[in-house]
């Protein structure tokens, strides 16, 4: 695993994908994450205790590429992490057994792990909930269809090298969260929507990009963008630090 010195020092910068095939790729390896991510957010949303629903089910973001849950009872977290989305509880920020892959698994069986899990751990699971505090269309349930994340292993590979690159900029300005929602990555936000971030892509932009403002000032910088900069990661702090600027005006 990279150390946090060589990591911030020398941020890995990914490169766009150009073919149709990898395009493609990275679009079903967001869809997988998007639906497994939802898993630690149900359990954080279920047991981690905070007044605003955003508060519980923001995800902290370490720089080898894992999304970790707040602790809740003993400190207990769940972590999911890339590229793999294979999931496991830790206690005290260390790893416990009984690791869950994913691929070929049903949301079904993802839930049955969680439940066994909580159990073993002796926290209440008739307090656990697959309600979440917003919407995302077509999530996968019950189990007519399998996860399959080795399907899109490049994809994922991808995605990975996005976030990590994007949490180098990024943490110059605080402690890195990501919104499940939206699987944008953000520094630890207050209320209301967040003004400055990274997102893998979304409906209106499928591309990765980075985002300063809200609403109609809303600024992005996106990945065709920064690969014709010579350095891109400094170009993309320097996008991030305009924040400031929006802030003040």
């Amino acid at each position: 695993m990279t150390n946090s010195a060589e990591f911030s020092a020398h941020p890995a910068w990914p490169t766009l994908a150009s073919r149709s095939d990898d395009k493609e790729m990275f679009e079903r390896a967001r869809e997988q994450m998007l639906n497994l991510i939802q898993w630690p957010a149900r359990v954080a949303n279920s047991y981690v205790v905070a007044t605003e629903p955003e508060d519980r089910v923001a995800l902290n973001f370490r720089e080898n590429g894992t999304f970790v849950t707040k602790t809740f009872d003993r400190d207990i977290a769940l972590q999911m992490r890339l590229p793999s989305l294979e999931m496991q509880f830790e206690e005290r920020s260390k790893p416990m057994p009984h690791i869950l892959d994913p691929d070929e698994r049903s949301p079904a069986e993802v839930e049955a792990w969680i439940l066994v899990e909580l159990l073993h751990r002796g926290i209440d699971r008739d307090k656990f909930s697959k309600s979440l505090p917003y919407g995302i269309k077509n999530l996968m349930s019950g189990d007519a269809e399998d996860y399959a994340p080795r399907a899109c292993a490049s994809g994922l590979m991808q995605l990975m090298a996005w976030f990590r690159a994007a949490a180098s900029v990024l943490s110059n300005s605080g402690v890195i969260v990501c919104v499940p929602q939206t699987l944008m990555l953000v520094v630890a936000p207050g209320r209301g929507t967040p003004t400055a971030g990274f997102s893998p892509g979304d409906a209106e932009q499928g591309e990765p990009h980075f985002f300063v403002g809200k609403g109609q000032k809303r600024r992005l910088l996106t990945a065709s963008e920064l690969a014709n900069e010579a350095q891109p990661a400094a170009a993309a702090a320097q996008f991030i630090r305009s924040a400031n600027d929006l802030r003040r005006a």
